[in-house]
């Protein structure tokens, strides 16, 4: 069975992740009466400039507030990153997330087209989940499952994948809940993810856990990788990719 991370493994979605996260604390409507294009070019450099070193250690959507803030520009270690997202008060940032969200829909609902646009296929994905198809191919993320699948139908792959698996923080029980449901071994599952700490995590069931090369790292998670002898994936290796 292969398992699935979404963004920054089968879809990049830099843009859109960027502008839902600095408009989280406006009126929904109010944002999405307003063209994407639009959205995007109106977010300020030194956000985008955040939003990028954030990016590569958010796991959840929460995890991206820590962009909105302007000492997350000096972030130069995973350290640095946990401080600032501890620092968040929790209502604060169920709050803001809980407002990300309702853009996303939002936007979603109101432009779809443009919203679908800003969500592209990584080379070779479309043709790995394609192969695999009705194999019990499922997606396991972070990003909330309405969201999945209309971007998959979009890329012409919905009927590729057989269950998604939305909003999800613990990546390892997930997977294996659905190895159980489908009364297989842990080893049976061949899992991608482009976050070390959902690799390491899944791998330690004893599935097949892979490292996804081509989505969002920092240098302490590549260190990381190599000290746990963590397996990386290639795009290249894709074509003979087989779970």
């Amino acid at each position: 069975m292969l398992i699935l991370d979404f963004d920054g493994v089968i879809a990049d979605a830099f843009t859109e992740c960027a502008v839902v996260t600095y408009y989280a604390d406006h009126e929904p409507a109010a944002v999405a009466d307003k063209p994407l294009a639009t959205l995007a070019a109106n977010l300020p450099a030194g956000f985008l400039q955040r939003f990028r070193l954030v990016r590569t250690h958010a796991r959840l959507l929460q995890d991206f507030m820590v962009a909105r803030n302007p000492a997350a520009e000096a972030i130069t270690s995973v350290d640095d990153y946990e401080a600032l997202l501890e620092s968040i008060p929790a209502k604060k940032l169920a709050s803001l997330t809980r407002g990300a969200t309702a853009v996303r829909k939002a936007l979603r609902e109101q432009q779809s087209e443009a919203w679908l646009a800003m969500h592209t296929l990584y080379p070779g994905i479309g043709d790995l989940l394609r192969r695999h198809q009705g194999r019990g191919t499922s997606v396991v993320t972070a990003k909330d499952e309405d969201s999945v699948w209309q971007i998959l139908a979009h890329h012409g792959l919905e009927s590729t994948v057989t269950q998604v698996i939305g909003e999800c923080s613990d990546k390892r029980t997930a997977v294996q809940e659905l190895a159980s449901a489908d009364g297989l071994p842990a080893s049976a599952i061949t899992f991608i993810d482009d976050h070390i700490t959902n690799a390491l995590a899944v791998r330690d069931t004893g599935a097949t856990s892979l490292w996804a090369w081509w989505g969002y790292h920092t240098p302490g998670h590549i260190q990381r990788a190599i000290t746990r002898k963590q397996r990386r994936v290639y795009l290249p290796e894709l074509p003979q990719l087989t779970a």
